[in-house]
């Protein structure tokens, strides 16, 4: 157990050094590898003191994590919101005239 908690206090410190270029596959291990962790803990006799620190530590940068995974939550938002913009614009524009139809230029 102790070895899975020193590796989630490795990776969360890496993640969090790096917090503006880590990708979302990262973040995602990140959170794979604390339910994880969690479970090894629940299912055993309880953390030592050594451990519990760790955790704690670990446990001090939930927000900073929280925050940037809801900025990144905005951006995919944000995203899908603009590629729908402009599937909606192309859809307009392409389906603005019957098809079959015929236009006819009147010069004076």
């Amino acid at each position: 157990m102790t070895e899975s908690i020193i590796l989630l206090h490795e990776k969360t410190m890496d993640l969090v050094n790096r917090l503006e270029t880590v990708e979302y596959m990262e973040w995602t291990a990140l959170v794979e590898l604390r339910d994880q962790t969690l479970l090894e803990v629940k299912q055993s006799s309880g953390p030592s003191e050594d451990e519990k620190q760790l955790l704690r530590q670990i446990g001090e940068f939930d927000s900073v994590i929280v925050a940037r995974m809801l900025a990144l939550k905005g951006e995919a938002s944000r995203g899908l919101q603009n590629i729908a913009q402009s599937r909606q614009q192309r859809k307009m524009y392409q389906y603005a005239y019957t098809p079959g139809s015929f236009f006819f230029d009147k010069r004076k």
